[in-house]
């Protein structure tokens, strides 16, 4: 449900500019094309994940086949490895702090 839940909301849209950026375009210039993908895809009333490779090119040329796990909700999860972020590896890390805490509570 949380995945299905994502759809159409474009929370993937920071990571394709992120991904725009890490390939050596400026972030300004990197947003200005994720608008342009997502104003597409408003208006088609598609996500992004549903765009074709050949339609990402269009917009840009450093894109290349890796751009749909880039941006795959998997994989942006799984970057925010802040604290209180969504990744596996930190929920998993608070849930252990906080079994351990409760731990400490039955002494």
């Amino acid at each position: 449900r949380m995945l299905q839940s994502t759809s159409g909301g474009f929370t993937n849209a920071t990571d394709l500019a992120d991904y725009l950026a890490k390939k050596g375009l400026a972030f300004r210039d990197a947003h200005h094309i994720v608008g342009a993908l997502v104003l597409k895809c408003v208006e088609e009333k598609r996500d992004l994940l549903d765009l074709t490779l050949s339609e990402f090119q269009q917009c840009s040329s450093l894109i290349g086949e890796d751009i749909f796990e880039a941006i795959s909700i998997e994989s942006c999860v799984n970057r925010r490895i802040t604290i209180g972020g969504p990744a596996e590896r930190t929920v998993e890390e608070a849930l252990a702090k906080g079994w351990k805490w409760l731990e400490s509570l039955a002494l």
